[in-house]
């Protein structure tokens, strides 16, 4: 792993624990118990027109100063629309994906970051469609 992908990885999987909530201990709050219970989440159409581009800009001002205004805006970015990604895979794979922890942000982010990298055209490459291959 190279240091820049795994900064972003970093970078993500910070800005996901500083914004994690508690662990709710209701027991009314369960998570569906069969696929026939999920829910399918529409495709976002404005997630669907990021690039490649979008998520490296995104990703560089991640890294920068943790507690400058700009860095922490776009961490919680990246954890948003990590999270998202997350919530429509499970739908889309009938929850056939792996549960959406630290580890599989930081290794998706770390996917999407080497894929996004390797682009030949950062700005013409759907980061949807990066990030769902």
């Amino acid at each position: 792993m190279n240091t820049k992908s795994y900064a972003i990885a970093l970078a993500s999987t910070l800005a996901l624990v500083a914004c994690a909530e508690p662990q709710a201990t209701d027991p009314v709050q369960t998570a569906p118990e069969t696929a026939t219970e999920i829910k399918a989440i529409p495709a976002n159409e404005n997630l669907m027109r990021l690039t490649c581009a979008d998520y490296l800009g995104t990703a560089e001002v991640a890294m920068t100063q943790p507690a400058d205004e700009a860095a922490l805006a776009a961490q919680d970015e990246l954890v948003s629309g990590l999270t998202w990604l997350h919530g429509y895979l499970y739908a889309a794979r009938e929850g056939k994906i792996d549960v959406l922890s630290q580890e599989w942000m930081m290794a998706t982010a770390k996917q999407v970051q080497e894929t996004c990298a390797k682009a030949d055209k950062p700005a013409e490459t759907s980061l949807f469609e990066v990030a769902t291959s």
